[in-house]
C-alpha cells in the first residue's frame, strides 16, 4: 500500500506516520499543495492524508485537484486543530478527522477505507 500525505506541519506528518506505523508499504511525505499534485499525478498511491492546515493551495481545490488526476484514489482530509471547517469537505464525501481528538478514530478510519478500496492494512499488507 501506497500512502501520500500532504502537511508543511512536522507534528502532523509525524502523527500520520505514527498512526500509519508498518501498514503502508510505502510513504510519501509532501509539504505544499504543488508537491502533493506533482506526487499524485507521477505516483501510483492507494490512499491521500491531506491536513487542511497546510498553506498555500485551499483543501477543497486540492481535492477537486486530486479527484480529477486520479479519481479512485481515496482522501482523508486531517486537520491538528478542532477550529478547522471540514464540513465542506465531508459533504463531498470526503472523511475529516482531527488528529489529537481519538487516536483510535484515525486507525479506525483508516482501516475501513483501506478495505473499502481493496488494499490491507495490518499482517501481510503489501
Amino acid at each position: 500500500m501506497h500512502v501520500i500525505v500532504c502537511s508543511d506541519s512536522p507534528v502532523v506528518r509525524d502523527a500520520v506516520s505514527g498512526h500509519l506505523g508498518d501498514h503502508a508499504a510505502r510513504l510519501t511525505l509532501c509539504e505544499s499543495g504543488m508537491e502533493l499534485l506533482g506526487a499524485v499525478r507521477a505516483l501510483d498511491s492507494n490512499l491521500v492524508i491531506l491536513d487542511l492546515g497546510t498553506h498555500g493551495l485551499g483543501g477543497l481545490l486540492l481535492v477537486s485537484a486530486i479527484q480529477e488526476l486520479s479519481p479512485d484514489v481515496p482522501i482523508i482530509a486531517v486537520s491538528a486543530t478542532p477550529d478547522v471547517d471540514g464540513r465542506p469537505l465531508v459533504q463531498r464525501g470526503i472523511p475529516h478527522v482531527v488528529l489529537g481528538a481519538d487516536d483510535d478514530e484515525f486507525h479506525t478510519l483508516l482501516v475501513q477505507l483501506a478495505g473499502h478500496r481493496g488494499a490491507v492494512l495490518g499482517a501481510g499488507s503489501r
